[in-house]
C-alpha cells in the first residue's frame, strides 16, 4: 500500500480494535456481496496524511480489490478525517457491488469533493497478504517501520490519535448511519470532478463515466 504524499515515510497502523470495528461496520452492510470472499482492512496515520485502504478478495482469486483513500489532516480533526475516509470507502464498494463491477475507478490518485472536503481516491488489484509476505521477506514488516520512529512531535501526535481511537467506542458503525453528502464547498482543487448524486443521497462519484468490467 502505497501513500499519495512523498514526503509520507513513517507511520503506524490504525489501532486493531479499531479496524476490527471497521471490518465489523463492513460486514453487516456488504456481507452478502462478499460472501465467501475475504475483507480486508489496513490503515496507517503518516505526519500529514491518513490512508485507508479497503480490499475485497473474491473466492479462488488472487487480485484483490482495493478501494483507497487518502485525506489531508490536522492531529485535532484526525479522528473525522478517518471517518471521512471510512465513509468514501463504503461508498466505492457500494458503487462498486451495484454496478458489478462495471466502475470507473481512478488508478492513481485523484481528489474528489466529499462531505465538503477533498478526498483522494484511488483503486488497485495488490493482493494484501501477498504484499505482506514480499514485505516480510525483505525485512521491511509492519513491526520494523513502526520501531523506526523517534520520539518527535508527530509521533507523539500520532500515539494521542491511537489513544482516542482506541477508547471503545463503536464510532466506525456510526459513519454508515451519517448521511453522505456531495458538496465542492471546501475543495481546494479546480481539477475536482463534481460528484453524482442519486435519490437515495448515496453518492455516485464514478457511475457513468466511462464504465468498465474490472474484475
Amino acid at each position: 500500500m502505497q501513500p499519495r504524499l512523498k514526503s509520507s515515510q513513517k507511520w503506524t497502523e490504525l489501532p486493531k480494535e479499531y479496524v476490527d470495528q471497521i471490518r465489523t461496520a463492513f460486514m453487516e452492510n456488504f456481507g452478502t456481496q462478499i460472501g465467501e470472499g475475504k475483507l480486508l482492512i489496513e490503515g496507517r496515520i503518516y505526519p500529514q496524511e491518513i490512508l485507508l485502504r479497503v480490499g475485497y478478495l473474491e473466492a479462488g482469486r488472487l487480485a484483490q480489490t482495493n478501494f483507497e483513500v487518502s485525506m489531508d489532516y490536522k492531529p485535532e480533526e484526525a479522528v473525522e478525517r478517518i471517518h471521512n475516509c471510512i465513509d468514501a470507502a463504503a461508498s466505492m464498494m457500494m458503487e462498486y457491488f451495484e454496478e458489478d463491477g462495471e466502475v470507473d475507478f481512478p488508478y492513481v490518485w485523484k481528489p474528489f469533493p466529499f462531505q465538503k472536503k477533498t478526498i483522494y481516491l484511488q483503486f488497485s488489484t495488490e493482493n494484501s497478504e501477498l504484499e505482506a509476505e514480499a514485505d516480510r521477506l525483505l525485512g521491511s514488516s509492519v513491526d520494523d517501520l513502526v520501531h523506526e520512529e523517534t520520539e518527535d512531535e508527530d509521533a507523539l501526535s500520532r500515539a494521542e490519535i491511537d489513544e482516542e481511537l482506541s477508547g471503545g467506542q463503536e464510532m466506525a458503525k456510526d459513519v454508515f448511519g451519517e448521511e453522505h453528502g456531495a458538496s465542492e464547498d471546501g475543495a481546494t482543487d479546480e481539477d475536482i470532478e463534481e460528484e453524482d448524486e442519486d435519490d437515495d443521497g448515496q453518492p455516485r462519484m464514478f457511475k457513468g463515466k466511462g464504465k468498465r468490467r474490472l474484475h
